[in-house]
């Protein structure tokens, strides 16, 4: 993201709570915004190919929690044939809401062992609070996101595994959050 350090300047220091509270707290979510703004939308993520039910998708891999947070957002579409895959360091209960995603989208909850368990099938965008909530239900290590239609379309049942095309697993680092 970053390629050095951000320094606090002595505007930014000066809305920090303690210093001016008045201005502080009228101007945070202004400078939150514009870190938002700061943030490029499409910066690259890595990518690699899995096979689910037979079929390849191309996936961005959300690693690191800034990609995680980011996800599908402010994205025009999702091609056919592409997705973005979570992947946490353990499994863990998730949570995933479609706030400013533009299309509608399958969600797909995978275990330690690349098995399908549950899904979220056509949620639908959400432009503006509030937005729904989806939960995995249980401890998950991997979320697929796929376009709306794509679980039925592939006949997807619990059980089920995805893989990676290349080598067990894909490049780029241990996995955060």
């Amino acid at each position: 993201m970053f390629t050095r350090p951000v320094r606090i300047t002595g505007l930014v220091r000066a809305l920090l709570p303690g210093h001016h509270p008045g201005l502080a707290s009228l101007f945070a979510p202004l400078l939150m915004l514009a870190s938002l703004l700061v943030l490029p939308a499409g910066q690259a993520l890595e990518t690699t190919a899995v096979i689910l039910a037979g079929e390849q998708f191309q996936v961005e891999l959300a690693v690191s929690r800034a990609a995680k947070q980011r996800g599908l957002m402010h994205r025009e579409r999702l091609a056919q044939g592409t997705g973005m895959l979570f992947i946490y360091a353990t499994a863990r209960p998730t949570r995933f809401w479609n706030r400013n995603v533009r299309f509608p989208i399958d969600i797909l909850y995978f275990d330690t062992n690349q098995a399908f368990l549950r899904a979220d099938s056509h949620a639908p965008p959400c432009p503006e609070l509030p937005c729904p909530v989806y939960h995995s239900g249980q401890p998950v290590k991997y979320v697929l996101e796929l376009p709306a239609g794509s679980r039925e379309r592939l006949g997807l049942q619990p059980g089920q595994t995805f893989r990676f095309r290349s080598p067990a697993r894909p490049a780029g680092g241990t996995p955060q959050r």
